[in-house]
């Protein structure tokens, strides 16, 4: 009996000491200083700039933002927009973005077109693109690359589809409380496809069949050791909107640890959930994710932006959110 009490209070020790790990600051928009928008990707490129991109901008492009943290909390104190680059082509349906340090440009996904494209930091394009394999061209339409990442010391560019591909099965709905099989797939510096894993999303925990349920991922973020942050979204709309929510879970994946071909084994980092009721609006559909600064102490930043579809009707604002994690 004291034997079982004492591995209880150790587990008891060990669940405070992950809790510690990570802590979620409160969402904030700022009104005055960024335009509504439908912002659906966000990278770092050091200091207190940020690249955005935005899924329904008139043209092609992204901006440049100022988002200054708390050196201490990693709290949100400011974000401003400070220009919008393009290169005046239409929009693709920008979703995902990173950059790359090394050559200083950016990298954009597209849903329109299934395409990963580099940028330069004035908006003009390269005309370079990362080689992707003809089996995501068959993402059904406005479900294939949400999430986008790369990491100068790993030298890896990591995506891979919001939902299942049509070769790999059918996709979650209200009706199909069904998981998502995903293909993770990585990209060298070269920009041709490397190593390739399976990712299984967790499935709707949703009951009933009426209203709306969108499942999937939206983000990606690899950090400097090799693992990766895997953002998996899920979306609820009812009809009148009440009761209407937006889950986030964080997983950590670690690929090194695999076989290429492996379904990558995931621990959960952190879960939140904004909502629609009588008395709140916090619904926030965070589509965009990427490491920031490291604070004081060493700990990591991430940065979350969410899509607000223009302000939707105004019952949506245009949130972003910090999350820091001890690595």
């Amino acid at each position: 009996m004291r034997r079982n009490l004492f591995l209880f209070l150790l587990l008891l020790v060990a669940m405070q000491v992950a809790a510690q790990q990570v802590t979620l600051n409160k969402q904030r928009h700022f009104k005055k200083n960024v335009p509504s928008g439908n912002y659906s990707g966000i990278a770092w490129l050091g200091g207190d700039r940020y690249a955005v991109v935005d899924d329904k901008s008139p043209t092609a492009g992204f901006f440049l933002m100022t988002i200054r943290t708390d050196s201490t909390t990693g709290d949100i104190i400011e974000v401003r927009v400070d220009s919008f680059m393009t290169s005046n082509q239409p929009n693709r349906d920008e979703e995902g973005i990173c950059y790359v340090p090394q050559s200083s440009t950016l990298f954009v996904s597209s849903e329109s077109d299934g395409q990963i494209v580099e940028y330069c930091l004035d908006g003009q394009l390269t005309g370079r693109r990362l080689n992707i394999p003809d089996v995501f061209a068959t993402a059904y339409s406005n479900r294939g690359f949400e999430a986008l990442t790369y990491n100068a010391e790993t030298h890896r560019f990591w995506t891979t589809s919001e939902n299942t591909l049509k070769a790999d099965g059918e996709q979650p709905d209200i009706r199909r409380k069904i998981a998502n099989r995903l293909r993770l797939q990585s990209f060298d510096d070269n920009l041709q496809p490397g190593e390739q894993y399976w990712y299984i999303t967790d499935s709707s925990a949703v009951k009933g069949t009426k209203g709306r349920n969108i499942l999937g991922v939206s983000g990606l973020a690899a950090l400097d050791d090799g693992r990766l942050i895997v953002m998996e979204r899920e979306i609820r709309q009812t009809s009148n909107k009440i009761g209407s929510f937006v889950h986030i879970k964080l997983y950590i994946v670690n690929p090194s640890l695999q076989q290429p071909g492996d379904y990558l084994r995931k621990q959960l980092l952190t879960e939140f959930r904004t909502r629609i009721n009588l008395t709140k609006r916090s619904f926030a559909n965070y589509e965009g994710l990427c490491t920031g600064p490291r604070l004081a102490d060493g700990r990591q930043v991430l940065l979350l932006v969410a899509d607000s579809q223009n302000h939707y009707k105004g019952w949506l604002k245009d949130w972003f959110k910090t999350i820091v994690i001890s690595e």
